[in-house]
């Protein structure tokens, strides 16, 4: 036998002994199909968001309705780029982590309660995904044992971050609106002194009180925008779709691992098969 087969010599060889190649194949199939019959099934569940136009969140939209047409409802690329970014947060992990008590979920058995919501954030960051998909839009997918479990986390993430986005619109509202009503305490208490000095021109605290009292008719009208803008946040986002609980399985395909498994013992055994016959010179 030369050290080295043809073409010829393969096809032969393979020939000779295709009965044991097949045995491997059809031995590894069935290992293959006896796991896949006792390993987890894993039920996958996707929402889709759309990031919304950060523009909507300016205060004057809540007070003059026709200012919306300005804008679309919908962000572009850098607001899908920073909706993604906060999906990534360990915060939102942290937060479905809680909410769902995956520490006992995951049935994590540490002493220290730390240590278990730790490790329950890192099993979900395992089992979550957050794609940008070619039509602008986030999709969230959960994997789980259980279909209902999937569908919770997945729309849940969609809730919380939907609330994060409406929260820092929020808090920005709130703090302008504080700092606007001390503006008009200040401007109040000056016009109180104001009223109550006789020694100085006439015409120069006339003057002065006007301005002061122009700029506290600016101010009030700000503040009564501001808190028509508290009562009426801008969307943190737009759901395109909310997760369902899938029928089936999604990990493992059945049918993606028998056909790996069949071509790689296939290889694994012509392999054998070839080396061991050419070392014994037959």
């Amino acid at each position: 036998m030369p050290d080295s087969f043809n073409l010829a010599d393969v096809f032969r060889m393979i020939g000779l002994h295709k009965f044991k190649i097949i045995t491997v194949v059809v031995l590894s199939l069935i290992i293959a199909s006896i796991t896949l019959l006792l390993v987890p099934k894993y039920y996958k569940a996707t929402a889709i968001v759309l990031p919304s136009n950060p523009e909507l969140a300016d205060k004057e939209r809540a007070a003059y309705n026709n200012l919306q047409r300005l804008y679309s409802y919908f962000g572009n690329n850098d607001d899908l780029d920073l909706l993604y970014g906060m999906a990534k947060l360990d915060t939102l992990y942290f937060r479905l982590t809680d909410s769902f008590n995956l520490a006992n979920y995951y049935a994590l058995n540490e002493m220290n309660a730390s240590v278990n919501r730790f490790k329950a954030k890192q099993l979900l960051k395992k089992n979550i995904e957050f794609k940008k998909n070619e039509n602008n839009q986030l999709e969230i997918s959960v994997w789980d044992k259980s279909n209902i479990q999937a569908t919770a986390i997945a729309n849940a993430a969609v809730l919380f971050l939907k609330q994060s986005e409406e929260s820092l619109w929020l808090n920005n509202y709130e703090k302008t609106y504080n700092a606007i009503k001390n503006q008009i305490a200040n401007l109040q208490q000056q016009l109180s002194l104001l009223s109550k000095q006789t020694n100085t021109n006439a015409t120069a605290q006339q003057i002065t009180e006007q301005t002061y009292l122009q700029q506290l008719a600016q101010y009030q009208k700000n503040l009564s925008d501001l808190q028509l803008a508290i009562q009426n946040v801008a969307p943190g986002l737009y759901v395109v779709q909310y997760a369902t609980p899938a029928v089936k399985p999604d990990k493992p395909k059945p049918i993606l691992v028998l056909i790996a498994v069949a071509c790689i013992s296939f290889v694994i055994a012509t392999s054998g098969v070839l080396l061991y016959y050419r070392n014994k010179g037959e």
